[in-house]
């Protein structure tokens, strides 16, 4: 199965939840999404990052081409190694911190982000990033959503049965 493919099966559950008050919403314009806090769909996060995050859609669809909005729910200690993306990835720090190392290894430099910061990370910027505390970040960016991890053994999917991979 393509990568885009995954993505779009593990969110799938907060898509179908999230669509559910769909019957009782007045129409709206196409590409108009509300999302509240409170009502947030959150589902397990897909394959291509680390166990332990949670996922939900709030615009568009990750796996297809086209802008999209998620956030990401993790744990204190969560991190991401080392990685990047082939579009412009914006981060909005929704609750808690992080730390992000941006550039490359040997020339990175960190900063600590809290609540309301925002980080634009450039097309195949690579970076890091560690959460300080529990924390939800929202990413912005075009579709479809890709990662590369620097180190290829870093990569969660490297890890996934067989059968999986080869799908």
């Amino acid at each position: 199965m393509k990568r885009p493919t995954l993505l779009f099966l593990a969110l799938l559950p907060a898509l179908a939840i999230a669509g559910q008050d769909a019957a009782t919403t007045p129409a709206m314009p196409a590409g108009h999404a509300m999302v509240r806090a409170a009502q947030t769909a959150w589902g397990d996060g897909p394959p291509m990052l680390p166990k332990g995050v949670q996922a939900a859609v709030l615009y568009g669809d990750p796996g297809e081409a086209g802008p999209f909005a998620i956030r990401l729910k993790t744990p204190a200690g969560y991190r991401v190694p080392r990685h990047w993306h082939p579009t412009d990835e914006q981060v909005t720090v929704i609750e808690g911190e992080i730390t992000l190392s941006m550039g490359e290894a040997a020339s990175a430099h960190a900063e600590t982000f809290g609540a309301g910061d925002y980080v634009n990370l450039p097309a195949r910027m690579q970076h890091e990033a560690t959460m300080k505390s529990d924390a939800v970040v929202q990413i912005n960016a075009m579709g479809p959503f890709e990662i590369t991890y620097v180190d290829p053994a870093d990569d969660p999917r490297k890890t996934m049965p067989a059968t999986e991979a080869a799908d």
